[in-house]
């Protein structure tokens, strides 16, 4: 008897996932708990192993955004089985990778069994079809590689869908890269598909945004002495086994104001502010996009750091971004950020002050920018200094403007006498 395979929900707010690539071939026999695919959830990829074993069918395929619960391949207890299945609904799914020969097998098979009727007319492009461009990914990472235009090609696969030899026979009869532009006209360099970790990220920023009531305040803090203080901590780099950042440093600072003034480090659940009592730190992360062209951003979470030394800090934040960035970030390492850090020092222009976008449902985010060196008066004299921007935002709704001003003097205090942070 065939066993239904579901997109699975592998994280507690994810709500639908993208199949990047099937680990086994259409119609091999899957053992349980064999690597099975790669699912990409709104901000995370992760290789999921096989929860049954028999052979398997493909219903979806790679590229394919599947709500949670649905139907996405099926496991068959015999090759006949498999077969009986086959031909009652025929393969539309590529396989692994997209390889050039099982895109086109299936695309052969499939188009055979597509009625007359579901295919566009011959001469009939994809654009002109249905606005919407259905292209296999292998068929548009190519495309992209040779500037090609997808719009003007038609599709030989499943549906009207392009596919690899689409792609290469228009290249063979050098079909243009784009329609032609009058001369002034504005001319693509690249288009970024607005979907996966970029339409997450535009979706949640824009949510922030129109659901909350930010204001974001800023000052600068004098982190000469604190500079001071971690060369003396990068001069044991050896025996301490990392070289400590200056992040290392804002994260105590945030947690010496957090301290004095609770409620920053707060989450809005329903109609309650929830304060809470240990502090799971969100780190921003930036991350490669689709292209040259695009980033991405996550937010990884440090947990408990009211708890850690700064050189624990340090390593165990290194460690978690690196974990994150190289794609092996876990559902816990990417949620349940009680406040956030997002730092642009080193990256912005000297002297930039920022308004960063909250990271919901957290009440505040704290946003230091790249230090420069000023001449200040201190102590009625003109001396140099090195001045960070430092950047507050937070949801007016949980905090009113006193408690934010404390905590922001807190936080300012701190920066500026580092042995406040280290006591």
């Amino acid at each position: 008897m065939a066993i239904p395979y579901v997109m699975p929900k592998l994280a507690m707010a994810m709500n639908e996932g993208t199949i990047n690539e099937w680990l086994v071939q259409e119609g091999d026999f899957v053992a349980k708990a064999q690597p099975l695919a790669s699912i990409e959830t709104e901000k995370v990829a992760y290789d999921v192993e096989s929860p049954e074993e028999g052979y398997i069918r493909f219903v979806a395929q790679p590229g394919d955004i599947v709500p949670c619960g649905e139907l996405v391949a099926t496991f068959c207890e015999s090759e006949a089985e498999l077969a009986e299945i086959s031909a009652a609904a025929p393969i539309v799914g590529a396989t692994l990778a997209n390889t050039a020969a099982t895109e086109d097998a299936l695309a052969t098979a499939s188009a055979a069994a597509v009625p007359a009727s579901a295919a566009p007319a011959p001469g009939v492009t994809a654009s002109s079809a249905g606005g919407r461009i259905i292209a296999s990914p292998l068929a548009k990472k190519i495309a992209a590689d040779n500037a090609l235009d997808l719009r003007t090609l038609a599709g030989s696969g499943p549906q009207g869908r392009i596919v690899k030899r689409d792609v290469l026979a228009a290249l063979e009869r050098g079909v243009p890269a784009a329609a032609p532009f009058a001369s002034g006209a504005a001319r693509e360099l690249a288009r970024i598909p607005m979907a996966g970790m970029r339409k997450t990220i535009a979706g949640r920023m824009t949510q922030s945004l129109q659901s909350t009531a930010q204001l974001s305040s800023g000052w600068e803090s004098d982190i000469t002495d604190l500079l001071a203080a971690r060369k003396k901590f990068v001069s044991r780099e050896q025996q301490l086994g990392t070289r400590v950042s200056v992040n290392a440093f804002i994260v105590k600072a945030m947690v010496y104001a957090i301290r004095r003034v609770p409620i920053a480090n707060s989450c809005q659940e329903g109609d309650d502010i929830v304060i809470y009592d240990n502090i799971n730190m969100g780190v921003a992360v930036s991350l490669p996009g689709v292209s040259e062209y695009d980033s991405g951003l996550v937010v990884a979470v440090l947990r408990n750091v009211e708890r850690m030394g700064l050189v624990d800090i340090d390593r165990e934040m290194k460690a978690l971004v690196e974990r994150v960035r190289n794609g092996q970030g876990t559902a816990d390492d990417l949620s349940g950020a009680t406040i956030t850090l997002s730092s642009t020092a080193g990256i912005a222009p000297p002297g930039l002050m920022s308004t960063p976008v909250l990271n919901l449902p957290n009440a505040a985010l704290v946003g230091p920018s790249t230090a420069v060196e000023k001449a200040v008066v201190r102590d009625g004299e003109l001396v140099v200094r090195t001045m960070m921007p430092v950047s507050f935002t937070f949801d007016h709704r949980m905090l009113d403007g006193e408690p934010a001003a404390r905590f922001m003097n807190a936080l300012h205090e701190a920066l500026e006498n580092p042995e406040l942070m280290l006591a």
